[in-house]
């Protein structure tokens, strides 16, 4: 009789996600690419035709320029809301443990949560577009999904205080 366990089971998806979040990476890259040549093509239709508004070109370079440095992003936001000097500065990776293969499947919906809420705030740019809230909720959600041990602990730390006011 085979048996059937969760804790393997997301321990090879945690395994397969290593990957996926280099993948991630890559893709934000290559889009912050494009971004940052979409931006400076209508800078240059722009220059030609002045009735355009500046603020969207930029605002794609500013966005390309956030994804073609990921990595550095990261750390930056996650310096500045946390504190720490790195997203991926925990413990070491067991991906039998049910806790590390959790923290790599949270880390990788971040990853991808950051990357696709860059992409609606700088599309929102756009005076057509109506998806900068949208893509600033994303953004916020991933950087808290990377940095889930912290958020946990910020979020323990509160619900504790407000436990020690009701008492």
């Amino acid at each position: 009789m085979i048996s059937i366990d969760i804790v393997q089971m997301i321990g090879n998806l945690s395994k397969s996600f290593i990957p996926v979040q280099s993948l991630v990476s890559a893709l934000g890259y290559l889009l912050g690419i494009l971004m940052v040549m979409s931006g400076l093509a209508r800078l240059k239709k722009i220059h030609k035709h002045s009735q355009e508004r500046v603020i969207v070109p930029i605002c794609f370079i500013i966005g390309g320029a956030v994804l073609i440095y990921l990595p550095t992003s990261l750390e930056v936001v996650s310096n500045t809301f946390f504190g720490t000097s790195s997203a991926l500065q925990y413990t070491e990776y067991n991906p039998y443990d049910i806790y590390s293969a959790m923290r790599v499947v949270i880390q990788t919906a971040g990853l991808i949560w950051f990357v696709r809420g860059t992409v609606l705030l700088v599309r929102a740019s756009s005076p057509d577009e109506k998806h900068g809230v949208k893509g600033f909720v994303f953004i916020c959600a991933g950087i808290l999904a990377m940095n889930f041990e912290y958020t946990m602990s910020a979020l323990d730390t509160a619900v504790a205080y407000l436990m020690t006011l009701t008492k």
